[in-house]
């Protein structure tokens, strides 16, 4: 195994890496290999390890605990704090091939808060020491180094940035498995606000979902279309059961809807055409929900991409309007105001914004609108007046005309539809 981390990394550069980051932070370093044991050492063990290691630990309990620090490290994708058995500090980085983790590097150990006596009660706790011992190890507590927790944040980011380049081919690999997880977390989050709010899954509110999604998308938002993916896969794991056969349906259904909504923006048929069956073909294939969650994000990425960063010329002075509307769709915009914050004049701007985003500048500020009176309908009890004038509309009558004929039902019915179910019968009299 040691040949492997070798033929990843020339051993005298890594040497060299690691004996300068051993000397600039002056905590021991490890390198090992994946089954724990060790190729490298920089600096002396401290003399409180060496005593527990002594008396109380074998070497080869802590050589597995930094073995299983450095496989957690691999699935963050990223540098890993933890703590070993004595309650000390450490960090670990994995070193991967083609997602197999070769080795780690083991920093530490160190303290975040000032020694006392209540860290050694807690090593000799249940355990028959000689009080000599019990002196020693506290004679030795003033040689561990104290770091407190904003620089520990800032030593973990600099050794990924240290490390990460020796890792050209395994970057995106730790990337994306940051990304994984911090889409489960996202998604696991909704699911749980869902099952605490009660709520019955019903087609038509996924079918709302989706009309937001595909709404953000179009706006060219990846951030937020990002979120409302992971909202709507929330759903769909909530009310399916978490059902494998499930989500790949959805998940082909929603590809082609992206596709479709993609082409209208403005993306070459030729390319979504490509991109789609190439993205089908991999959902047939994927054989976990996770996979399958992480894949519909590149799908949405692929596909705004297509839309918005063509080297076309005139996309970048719509993304420019689209974010300007994004953030005053509340102000009396008009054709104008955007056409003169994207830097053309109205009448190019207007045949601009259609070929682009597949609609008029005035139906694409109304949806914004409308997705935001949408948020306040389903969250405040503020009057229909005052929610149309704080989303931008004139008045209350052009705001429900404009509502039904979007979202296909008034205001108020929505309102009722996505209220408790305890307050549904109360609004649907005020109906």
């Amino acid at each position: 195994m040691a040949k492997g981390v070798f033929a990843l990394i020339p051993e005298e550069r890594l040497r060299d890496v690691l004996d300068t980051l051993h000397e600039f932070v002056g905590l021991p370093i490890q390198l090992i290999d994946a089954d724990g044991s060790v190729l490298m050492k920089f600096g002396e063990s401290t003399g409180y390890c060496a005593l527990l290691k002594k008396h109380i630990f074998r070497n080869g309990e802590c050589l597995e605990l930094y073995r299983r620090a450095g496989e957690h490290a691999m699935r963050l994708g990223e540098a890993y704090v933890f703590t070993c058995h004595a309650n000390l500090n450490h960090i670990a980085f994995p070193l991967l091939y083609q997602r197999e983790l070769l080795g780690s590097v083991i920093v530490g150990p160190f303290l975040m808060d000032a020694p006392d006596s209540t860290l050694v009660a807690g090593v000799v706790e249940d355990r028959a020491l000689q009080p000599a011992l019990c002196l020693e190890l506290y004679d030795e507590l003033s040689g561990l180094q104290v770091i407190p927790p904003a620089r520990v944040n800032c030593l973990s980011r600099l050794i990924d940035h240290l490390l990460l380049p020796l890792l050209p081919s395994e970057r995106a690999a730790l990337r994306q498995s940051q990304d994984k997880l911090y889409q489960q977390s996202r998604i696991n989050e909704t699911i749980q606000m869902y099952k605490e709010q009660e709520i019955s899954p019903t087609q038509k509110y996924l079918y709302e979902k989706e009309t937001v999604l595909l709404t953000k998308v179009r706006t060219g938002s990846v951030q937020d279309a990002k979120s409302l993916l992971n909202d709507l896969l929330g759903y769909v794991l909530f009310s399916e059961g978490g059902r494998l056969d499930a989500v790949r349906t959805r998940a082909i259904e929603l590809t082609t809807l992206l596709s479709r909504v993609a082409i209208d923006g403005g993306a070459r048929p030729d390319s979504i055409y490509g991109l789609n069956g190439r993205f089908l073909a991999l959902m047939s294939r994927g054989e976990s929900i996770d996979d399958l969650c992480y894949l519909l994000q590149d799908v949405v990425e692929s596909f705004m991409d297509a839309m918005f960063n063509r080297l076309d010329k005139g996309n970048v002075y719509i993304r420019r309007a689209l974010g300007y509307m994004a953030e005053h769709y509340s102000e009396p915009i008009t054709l104008e105001t955007a056409a003169r914050e994207a830097g053309l004049s109205a009448s190019y701007f207007s045949g601009l914004f259609r070929q682009v985003t597949g609609v008029s500048f005035r139906e694409h500020l109304c949806c914004v609108r409308i997705e935001e009176s949408k948020k306040l309908l389903a969250s405040t009890e503020d009057s229909l007046t005052d929610i149309a004038i704080a989303v931008g509309f004139a008045d209350q009558s052009y705001f429900c005309k404009v509502f039904k004929r979007i979202v296909g039902l008034t205001p108020g019915k929505y309102r009722n539809w996505n209220a408790p179910e305890g307050e549904k019968m109360l609004n649907a009299s005020k109906l």
